[in-house]
């Protein structure tokens, strides 16, 4: 278990080990609302230049680094996860924090737009702070994820009220600690710790003008609903079930291997994990074969030869566990070995598992991938759209045209060709889902623009004669600008 919440504290436990990491204080109510309320009247960092916020966010990416060790430390600690997986994490931020402040000195300028006929005016796009931007964040990944928002938020010009999950705080405390210590801008970018409770003031408070949240689709649609009263502006990503299709033609040596690290790293604790792989008719008794053999012989536990780390939550590790044993035919489970039975799962491979079972229906969030065969597009197209999630999958083959056809017909918000998981590295692919995975977009010059506010100017270049479509105008004048129209746009 990651933290015992009892009495107003927080209890963070090292789930691979647990021991007691740390112990914190909940805010209360009263230390929230002046948070919010000192972010509120802020206004420094708002006033900075783009290219000065730019420069200040690529010096705090050096900080990071420079620190880095006791941020894979802190990190570790409370996740349990592996060296690797924590490499990976840190990876992913350094390139994300280089690469979107590349992409924010051209995405957050003023665009100019085309004024079409009227020539005498100038027109141009704004995009200004929206201004306090609430940050809540899941437990899966400490720091990308968090970060991920809070740098694009704090390139945007807004000032920013992060929650970070109360099982997983510990990192981003510490990211905020450097913060505080090297760059200053303290009300520009706060932290509150605290439960469910903490997050849904948070969404609740008229102070604060948009919600980004990464989480379940349950409460996810939660925040939705209690937005939608106010028509506070959102970005929700959510969960996923994403899939993994295998045509044919595929090299199977990459897609089995993709396969395995997609479902596999992080324990399969990735809103992007492949959770269902569909191989064509063709190929998948050899597929199968491939995958039993590697998924036999990995291992999860906490020895540095084994590949899977442990489960961050105990009540997902339960739910896990519980969608595994639901499956009451056992010679459709391949398993892998496991050394610690309580917060480690592992790997395992179910084949065509029931269309009632959970595991088909609902996100798994484990080291749990679930393997089909399909006849052709159409029943591929219905096995992949009948969880309704939408957020990322992969397609593995030669043809390109036939490729391109199917991801053409896929309702998801990323796709991956001969490749898995490395677009979310990519800082300029906006990412999010469609369905129950989500609305709106983070990352790229979508995700830098969600979070501003959006403004259209129109200036007059000449001031010296009324426009033609004023009062005071003759007839005659009328006759003629008729006559214009038809010649001009060829009725």
């Amino acid at each position: 278990m990651t933290a015992i919440i009892k009495n107003d504290k927080i209890e963070i436990i090292n789930p691979a080990s647990s021991d007691t990491v740390a112990s914190l204080d909940c805010y209360t109510d009263k230390d929230i609302d002046k948070i919010i309320n000192d972010a509120t009247l802020f206004n420094d960092w708002n006033k900075l230049h783009l290219l000065k916020r730019c420069a200040i966010i690529d010096r705090f990416r050096k900080i990071i680094l420079k620190n880095q060790y006791k941020v894979r430390e802190v990190l570790k600690k409370e996740t349990g996860k592996k060296d690797f997986d924590v490499f990976v994490e840190l990876f992913a931020l350094m390139e994300h924090m280089k690469e979107t402040v590349k992409i924010a000195k051209v995405a957050l300028r003023p665009s100019p737009r085309n004024s079409g006929l009227l020539k005498n005016k100038k027109a141009y796009v704004l995009y200004e702070p929206v201004g306090l931007v609430g940050i809540i964040s899941p437990w899966n990944y400490p720091l990308t994820t968090p970060m991920s928002s809070v740098v694009q938020a704090l390139l945007a010009g807004n000032n920013i009220i992060l929650k970070p999950s109360e099982h997983t705080p510990l990192t981003m405390l510490y990211i905020k600690e450097l913060w505080d210590r090297y760059i200053g801008y303290k009300n520009a970018f706060n932290i509150i710790i605290g439960d469910s409770m903490a997050g849904k003031m948070i969404v609740d408070s008229d102070k604060i003008d948009l919600i980004c949240f990464t989480g379940s689709t349950k409460v996810g649609k939660l925040i939705a609903k209690k937005c939608a009263e106010n028509l506070k502006p959102h970005v929700l990503e959510l969960g996923g079930k994403d899939p993994l299709i295998i045509l044919k033609d595929a090299n199977l040596k990459r897609a089995v291997e993709s396969s395995l690290f997609a479902g596999y790293s992080n324990a399969g604790q990735t809103c992007i994990s492949v959770e269902d792989v569909f191989v064509e008719e063709e190929v998948f008794e050899q597929y199968l074969k491939i995958m039993k053999e590697r998924v036999s012989s990995m291992s999860s536990g906490n020895e540095d030869s084994m590949e899977i780390g442990s489960m961050i939550m105990s009540e997902n590790c339960k739910k896990v566990k519980d969608f595994i044993n639901e499956i009451e035919d056992k010679d459709k489970i391949i398993k892998g070995n496991v050394v610690d039975n309580n917060m480690y799962i592992a790997p395992t491979l179910i084949i065509n598992p029931p269309n009632e079972s959970s595991i088909v229906n609902k996100e798994t969030f484990g080291p749990v991938i679930c393997v089909y065969s399909f006849k052709d597009e159409k029943d591929l197209l219905k096995k992949v759209h009948r969880s309704g999630y939408g957020l990322a999958g992969s397609i593995f083959g030669r043809n390109k045209k036939r490729i391109k056809g199917i991801v053409a017909q896929l309702k998801i918000g990323s796709v991956s060709i001969n490749d898995v998981f490395t677009h979310y590295g990519v800082a300029s692919l906006p990412f999010g889902g469609e369905g129950q995975s989500g609305i709106g977009r983070l990352h790229g010059y979508e995700g830098l623009r969600a979070l501003s506010r959006t403004k259209s100017v129109l200036e007059n270049r000449f001031n010296f004669l009324p426009d033609p479509w004023w009062f005071g105008y003759s007839g005659r004048f009328e006759r003629l600008l008729n006559a214009f129209l038809k010649y001009y746009y060829k009725i």
